[in-house]
């Protein structure tokens, strides 16, 4: 009885101490850092060269499906500012006369034609 008694005891006085060390730290320890190496995408334009160094970090079942789901956000919000720019040019383009015969306006030569 009285070894049940000190094992008991041995464990309480190991538990406060692991208790006190997990909550104020240990002295000339540094601090814990993440495991995780992925570096999310710079907003703004995506490079293709980017795109091919990326990498994502590894979970039990795959990848880590946050990460995987902020990028292709951002590719998908990209890929749509980069539609309505091309929309937006081809529109005025469209408005811009095409004169394929190399003359002006009026029939006259071009500039260097004469």
């Amino acid at each position: 009885m009285i070894l049940v008694l000190v094992i008991l005891a041995v464990l309480a006085v190991g538990l406060c101490a692991a208790a006190l060390v997990l909550r104020t730290g240990v002295p000339g320890v540094a601090d814990p850092v993440t495991s995780e190496s992925f570096e999310p995408l710079d907003r703004g334009g995506v490079r293709p060269d980017t795109l091919i160094e990326l990498r994502f970090d590894q979970a039990v079942r795959g990848y880590r499906m946050s990460q995987v789901d902020s990028v292709l956000d951002q590719l998908a919000e990209e890929l749509r500012d980069r539609d309505h720019e091309i929309a937006s040019l081809r529109a005025e383009l469209a408005d811009v006369p095409v004169d394929f015969t190399g003359r002006g306006a009026e029939g006259e030569p071009a500039r260097g034609d004469v």
